[in-house]
């Protein structure tokens, strides 16, 4: 500091010795000019990095990255995660109905770029359960596997322009309206439709890609594509002729062995707990029972096979091997179908064309809800690993880091990225430290899709079936609804009844009509209640109980609250606005009438208590004028209770200054000081007088002061081992 104090100094004894010596003497303004605009600059340089900093992670981390501390743990943490990825992408792959190679394209590219913008290091970006069963929803009126799979990759397309525009303008707010009951109803729901259709690759029923590889042979029929659940079940009773016992035997057997891994999960938790040598390794294997699955399937698949090397078993069929080829998106037969509203018949630009009203539009709206889900799921998880470990998570960044996976991974064959409660949960036990563990997975994705997709042709689909029963198991979520339904009357109001309907519109709608349209329903349901809670919010009429230390209390839920004769004490509880002002007025005309009928005293003064209400606007404020003229016309005087920043400054503009209808100087009285000063009122017949009460505003506060100074004598006395009288110890605890 001293040294820059120093330097106006030394600038200055220059310029008076040029002066002196007969030059020029120089103007200030060019250097003020100079200085504000190094400033600017300055600023614009700080503000530009700090936003290329919150936009680009990767500028913070891999600047700061140690290799000595990180670089074993992300190597080894990125490994274990891409082994399992590559096991359940395809099993994701096969809930949203596409090719199975498509599931490992979404642990490739799209782990990539989220490595370079997401926030959180432990978010294990791939494909997803949950995403996946909308994904597949969106893509029903496309009956050819080619088509839905290259459909799939224009979907994530659309929703990582979606998230990264709402992280952009950060409305993640949006989001919101999407509630636990609503997300648990088409979770559930989605999951039955899940589990209904696996049991196709269950039982082994064949599909059209299936019998056109076998050259359509006579013994081959295809089960039929259909996208409604009744049709569905119709379709699996007229198909149990068709079954094959090999197929249901094995998955079963899968089942069972998957069920067999999760229960040694469990166990393995508690022998670490115990510090059994055996716990971490039978937790390692638990993980990774998916592979152990693939592995002894696929290896009884390529066993099995005929004399001419083909499967007994219906497998997945050959895959393409080596890394995902760049493809724009939306230059494909069936996107150019979707702009006309129209669908093929069977493979795009190979059949004839239908025409699907509202095809486009419904697209889209599926493609948002497909960003807000994966949004959600990945979001959840990884800020519960934040909250865990103490590290920041930006929601806005990582809906720009998701969206953006997304957009590059639909150039690379993939579909919406999303992440994973549990490889999350692995990448922490692992010992994940940064993003570059997410590099390491991608790495072993593209390993095995270069050398052990020839194998993977063997894998019988009634493995994978049993993969997704086996998790789709812990997406069934009926305790929710059972709990809500616990909760049904608590009081006469309901209880959480409205919950229940939205998770039953939600699940309803979700297993007969699809995944949009059963969370479309329940959200404008769960929104026009919040319109109607807006537009009605609680008004009730306050009694004070003695039993809780002289409290005011809704009369209604404590019927021994006492009340004055001649004065009501009105508490609203909700915003005071445009679609709540009538009813305000209506409602608190009514209980008037009510308490004037039941105790044959007419009320003389209201207390207004506004301690509930956070806003107050112009069509408020005139009814309230209104309703304020009317009772002083009447004989009926106005007393305002808790009245609070904006809401006391503009009644006391509106009502007070302007109107001269309420002439109080203190809005912000308690409820007790505001019913006092409603009796005194009364005691002077004085209720239709208005007057400013600066008096008993005086005297209230010289009390409080009074009773303030008097327990600080007590306490003094106390802590001096003083004795005072019992009459003065009762006077000063009243």
């Amino acid at each position: 500091m001293k040294g820059a104090a120093s330097v106006p100094a030394d600038l200055s004894k220059y310029e008076k010795m040029e002066d002196e010596e007969g030059d020029s003497p120089r103007s200030h303004a060019p250097e003020k000019d100079q200085s504000k605009s190094r400033r600017f600059v300055e600023k614009l340089w700080h503000d530009t990095k700090h936003y290329g900093r919150q936009r680009m992670p990767f500028l913070d981390w891999i600047p700061g990255y140690s290799f000595k501390e990180s670089l074993l743990s992300d190597i080894i943490g990125g490994t274990t995660i891409g082994m399992v990825c590559m096991a359940q992408t395809l099993a994701h792959a096969a809930i949203a109905s596409t090719k199975p190679i498509q599931g490992p394209y979404c642990a490739f590219m799209p782990a990539i770029v989220y490595a370079f913008f997401g926030t959180s290091p432990h978010a294990s970006v791939s494909s997803g359960a949950i995403a996946a069963i909308i994904i597949a929803d969106q893509l029903r009126p496309w009956s050819n596997i080619d088509d839905r799979t290259q459909m799939a990759s224009f979907l994530s397309f659309i929703s990582g322009i979606t998230l990264i525009i709402v992280g952009l303008f950060k409305l993640s707010f949006a989001v919101r309206f999407l509630s636990q009951p609503c997300i648990s109803g088409f979770i559930t729901g989605g999951s039955i439709l899940i589990v209904t259709q696996q049991l196709k690759n269950l039982c082994g029923f064949y599909s059209d890609n299936d019998c056109a590889q076998m050259g359509h042979p006579a013994s081959c029929v295809p089960f039929p594509h259909t996208d409604q659940f009744l049709k569905l079940c119709q379709a699996l009773i007229q198909f149990i002729p068709h079954i094959d016992t090999l197929s249901l035997v094995l998955g079963i057997i899968f089942m069972v062995m998957l069920h067999f891994f999760n229960e040694l999960k469990s166990k393995s938790k508690q022998w670490i707990k115990e510090k059994n040598r055996w716990g971490w390794p039978a937790k390692r294997l638990a993980e990774m029972k998916e592979i152990v699955v693939v592995l002894l399937a696929a290896s009884f698949g390529y066993l099995t096979c005929d004399a001419a090397g083909k499967p007994i078993l219906t497998t997945i069929g050959e895959i393409p091997a080596g890394l995902p080829p760049f493809q724009v998106p939306w230059d494909i037969a069936a996107v150019q179908g979707l702009m006309r509203n129209e669908v093929p018949m069977g493979k795009a630009g190979e059949s004839p064309w239908i025409e699907s009203p509202g095809l486009l539009k419904s697209f889209i709206t599926g493609g948002a809800l497909v960003a807000f889900t994966t949004f959600l799921t990945t979001y959840a998880t990884a800020k519960k690993m934040a909250i865990k470990l103490g590290y920041p998570l930006d929601p806005a960044q990582e809906m720009i880091g998701l969206g953006s996976a997304g957009v590059a991974g639909s150039f690379f064959g993939a579909f919406s990225p999303s992440g994973s409660l549990s490889r999350t949960g692995l990448a922490e036990e692992c010992g994940v430290k940064t993003q570059l563990g997410g590099i390491f997975c991608a790495a072993v994705i593209a390993l095995g899709l270069m050398y052990l997709t020839p194998a993977l042709q063997f894998l019988p689909k009634t493995t994978l079936a049993a993969i997704i029963i086996n998790s789709t198991k812990s997406l069934i979520d009926f305790s929710t609804p059972r709990k809500l339904w616990g909760f049904w009357r608590p009081t006469e109001d309901g209880g959480l009844r409205r919950d229940l309907i939205v998770w039953v519109l939600a699940f309803f709608f979700t297993v007969y009509l699809g995944v949009l349209e059963g969370i479309a329903i329940a959200v404008v349901f769960s929104v026009a209640l919040v319109v109607a809670d807006a537009a009605a919010p609680q008004g009730v009429v306050l009694g004070k109980v003695e039993v809780v230390g002289r409290k005011w209390r809704n009369v209604k839920d404590w019927p021994d609250a006492k009340q004055t004769p001649g004065i009501m004490v009105f508490e609203f509880r909700g915003p005071l606005m445009f679609a709540s002002a009538e009813w305000f007025s209506d409602v608190v005309e009514k209980k008037k009438a009510v308490i004037e009928k039941e105790t044959g005293h007419k009320i003389q003064i209201m207390v207004l208590s506004f301690a509930s209400v956070h806003n107050i606007d112009y069509t408020a404020l005139a009814i309230l004028e209104e309703l304020v003229s009317g009772w002083k016309k009447n004989g009926v005087g106005v007393v305002v209770s808790g009245a609070k920043h904006r809401v006391r400054h503009l009644i006391a503009e509106e009502l007070g200054t302007r109107a001269k209808l309420i002439q109080q100087p203190n809005l912000m009285l308690s409820i007790g000081e505001a019913v006092e000063l409603a009796q005194k009122r009364l005691s002077t017949n004085q209720s239709l007088g208005y007057m400013t009460d600066s008096s008993f505003l005086d005297r209230t506060r010289r009390t409080k002061q009074v009773q303030e100074a008097a327990r600080g004598s007590l306490e003094e006395g106390l802590q001096v081992g003083g004795q005072l009288p019992l009459g003065r110890r009762l006077t000063l605890a009243f």
